[in-house]
Order: C-alpha cells, then sequence, then structure tokens
C-alpha cells in the first residue's frame, strides 16, 4: 500500500467506532420516540 492509502484507512478506522456509536444512538432515540407515539405514551397532559 501506498503511504495514501495507509493514510485514508487510518482515518477510516478511527472514524468507524464512533460513527458506529452516534448512528446506533440515532436510531434507538428514533425507535423509542415512534414506540412512544405509537403506544400513546409520548403525549404530555
Amino acid at each position: 500500500m501506498g503511504p495514501l492509502e495507509t493514510i485514508i484507512w487510518n482515518i477510516l478506522g478511527y472514524a468507524a467506532m464512533p460513527t458506529i456509536f452516534i448512528v446506533g444512538f440515532a436510531v434507538t432515540a428514533a425507535v423509542c420516540c415512534f414506540l412512544l407515539e405509537v403506544t400513546g405514551n409520548g403525549d404530555n397532559q
């Protein structure tokens, strides 16, 4: 591998874990909000 390719793979490797955590958190929050709305527990009365 050339030096540029090595740099690109290093950046991808270091960016993967935070991206997985952030996307997982966002998807979990969206699913929970959707379920609360569907079950009627999302109403603030």
